[in-house]
């Protein structure tokens, strides 16, 4: 038995006859036919009664009808249950950042997203870089945007922004130009992001590049957050190493100075990871087209 042979017992009840019934359903009157003898065969007994008049239902296909009517209402009230579910997960976004675009550029951009698309509901997780890998990795989040590109089978990366990373120091720093040496770099008091962030890593990769380690710097401090080393840094405690795109604001407005360190290029690039398995609703591949796409990219 199947909801189709209900929806066909109910038609034959209703009209009282099989031709009639067969017409409504599209079928033709042996199949209509053929289905009530089947569930008359698997319940072992008539449901209707027969006569030159048509079909009347027996006692036990009153029985039939009632539950039949029942069952097909639950159906009903399913589909309708999973179509409202099914749409709202397809709305529902969940995107992981790392601290920097996190907290700088991806607000803005899921502002214009949901311009275009108000039925969309995002929602931003920020963390250091190898949390939100923990999170892509565990499908906590749908993607994550980081600064690091995880060696890992199964992770697709798309590319979202270049930035670079520079030592930002107090607007009263006695560097005369935007530049400072490495030997002056290795001197200068850093307050640093924790292990585990993607500042943290990148930076360490350009130093072991040169020959240097962490333990050659003057870390005076670490700090977990953006907006903390910028005040701390602003406040005169040291200098710190972060994305050019995290401060921009600041060096505009000039409360920091950004420097850059000869002989260190450290090129940043930001990226879309996720697992490649993983599903993606069509309004999760329109934001990340959003944000990767050169001819629709809106990363502020």
């Amino acid at each position: 038995m199947d909801t189709y042979q209900l929806k066909i017992f109910i038609a034959v009840s209703k009209f009282q006859s099989i031709s009639k019934a067969a017409k409504v359903m599209h079928l033709s009157q042996p199949a209509v036919s053929t289905h009530i003898k089947n569930l008359e065969e698997y319940y072992r007994g008539p449901l209707f009664e027969r006569t030159q008049q048509g079909v009347s239902l027996t006692k036990a296909g009153q029985v039939f009808y009632t539950y039949a009517q029942r069952i097909l209402t639950i159906q009903e009230e399913m589909e309708q249950q999973l179509e409202i579910t099914m749409q709202h997960e397809n709305n529902q976004i969940i995107v992981g950042a790392s601290t920097t675009i996190g907290n700088v550029s991806l607000p803005c951009s899921i502002y214009l997203f949901k311009e275009e698309y108000p039925e969309v509901n995002i929602r931003l997780e920020i963390a250091n870089a190898e949390e939100i890998l923990r999170k892509v990795k565990a499908e906590q989040v749908d993607f994550g945007v980081v600064e690091i590109l995880p060696e890992m089978p199964g992770i697709s990366t798309h590319h979202v922004t270049s930035d670079e990373l520079v030592l930002i120091v107090p607007p009263a720093h006695p560097a005369p130009t935007d530049k400072i040496t490495l030997k002056e770099f290795l001197s200068q008091p850093l307050i640093m992001r924790e292990p585990g962030s993607g500042t943290h890593k990148v930076l360490a990769q350009f130093l072991e590049a040169q020959g240097y380690t962490f333990k050659e710097l003057n870390i005076i401090t670490e700090m977990t957050t953006i907006d903390a080393i910028k005040s701390a840094v602003q406040a005169g405690m040291g200098g710190a190493v972060v994305p050019r795109l995290s401060v921009k604001k600041e060096v505009y407005q000039g409360s920091l100075r950004a420097l850059t360190i000869m002989d260190l290029d450290m090129p940043l690039n930001y990226n879309i990871i996720k697992f490649e398995h993983h599903y993606l609703s069509s309004k999760t591949r329109q934001l990340i087209k959003f944000l990767t796409d050169p001819e629709e990219r809106f990363l502020c």
